[in-house]
């Protein structure tokens, strides 16, 4: 299944709702989404070998797709497009709007992981749910 089918079908149909930027090395953005991010994220969105990025920390409600034509046109108005890398856009609620707005991501390849990552310790994890790698375990 198409990743940005399953994760607008995932927005479409869960509580999932709020995203934000997790982290950004330079090379790789990792998006998280969740009902609650107090206590867990549910989704992570990776971009592998990002080039550009035009995107809030928060957003919410959005709708992940390929950039159209005239999208891609006006991002290479800010950076030289090349063959390995594709123009994604990602519709999204911010603050500074109700209105979806378009931001892009140019990146190499994009990855999906569903299940729910905790920022707590807990016991009796189950499949597809793990503690965040920040989480201090007691010893």
């Amino acid at each position: 299944m198409d990743v940005f089918k399953r994760i607008n079908e995932i927005v479409e149909k869960t509580n999932i709702d709020d995203f934000r930027i997790d982290s950004y090395t330079g090379d790789n953005l990792l998006i998280t989404g969740s009902f609650d991010f107090a206590y867990y994220h549910e989704v992570e969105v990776e971009f592998h070998e990002v080039m550009y990025l035009s995107l809030p920390v928060l957003f919410s409600n959005p709708l992940f797709r390929l950039a159209s034509v005239d999208e891609i046109e006006v991002v290479r108005k800010f950076i030289a497009v090349g063959d390995r890398h594709t123009v994604f856009c990602i519709e999204a609620e911010s603050d500074a709007s109700f209105e979806k707005i378009p931001f892009y991501v140019v990146a190499e390849s994009v990855r999906l992981r569903e299940g729910t990552v905790y920022y707590y310790e807990r016991e009796h994890l189950e499949e597809n749910e793990r503690i965040a790698d920040w989480v201090k375990r007691k010893s």
